[in-house]
């Protein structure tokens, strides 16, 4: 049997990806009582060395979806003064949504091709690249996770930069409520804060706004589509 080369480079990056996920459930069976907030916890009162860990946190989360990205920007907020904890969850976040990008960008299979297949009616907002930027938008503002939207849009061809303005902006409103809840580690207090709320308030109406555009655009092509 011919091995086929290429085709084996292709999953290089989406295998070693399941080979992390792999790792980390090896280490977690083991160690059951050590979490990522233990981790960063064994940094704590020395800044650099904190805001290094949370980024190879967040390098760590690129790869492995069970990491919940609330508890790595709360504990980065809880061990640091605001401006540095602000700063290291700002630039993780961007590493975060970048690692698994790049993963389903260089795994060049045709899978999210076999999916649509499955799934005709989806194919529509997936065949235009402004169609890609509001679904990956919206899909983000659903607080889904970071790996599998990285994965899908990587492969789906949306391009970097409109990947990330769309998943950025879809994700402020969350990473602000952490933020708060970090920066008074009591959920009563966070729960006071007009800010806390405005962002609850924006990451809805995002969703909401997003659902009707969509609701709109899917009766558009249908009414087109029966006209021709």
């Amino acid at each position: 049997m011919k091995i086929n080369v290429k085709k084996v480079k292709q999953y290089i990056p989406i295998t070693f990806m399941g080979l992390c996920v792999l790792g980390f459930l090896i280490f977690t069976a083991i160690n059951k009582d050590f979490s990522i907030a233990d981790f960063l916890e064994l940094t704590r009162g020395h800044p650099i060395i904190t805001s290094i860990a949370v980024i190879v946190a967040f390098v760590i989360k690129g790869f492995v979806v069970f990491i919940p990205y609330a508890v790595i920007a709360i504990s980065t907020m809880a061990l640091l003064d605001f401006p540095a904890a602000l700063m290291t969850v700002i630039v993780g976040t961007v590493v975060n949504l970048s690692v698994p990008y790049w993963v389903g960008r260089l795994t060049k299979d045709d899978w999210i091709q076999k999916i649509l297949n499955r799934i005709p009616k989806a194919r529509p907002y997936f065949e235009a690249s402004d169609n890609l930027f509001l679904v990956s938008f919206t899909l983000r503002a659903l607080n889904l996770s970071n790996e599998c939207l990285g994965l899908l849009f990587g492969s789906a061809g949306l391009k970097y930069i409109p990947y990330m303005i769309a998943n950025g902006i879809a994700i402020l409103p969350s990473a602000i409520s952490y933020v708060i809840i970090g920066k008074d580690m009591n959920l009563i207090e966070s729960l006071s804060s007009p800010i806390f709320w405005a962002a609850i308030v924006v990451d809805c109406l995002m969703v909401a706004v997003m659902t009707v555009y969509f609701r709109r655009k899917k009766k558009k092509m249908e009414l087109e589509k029966a006209a021709k």
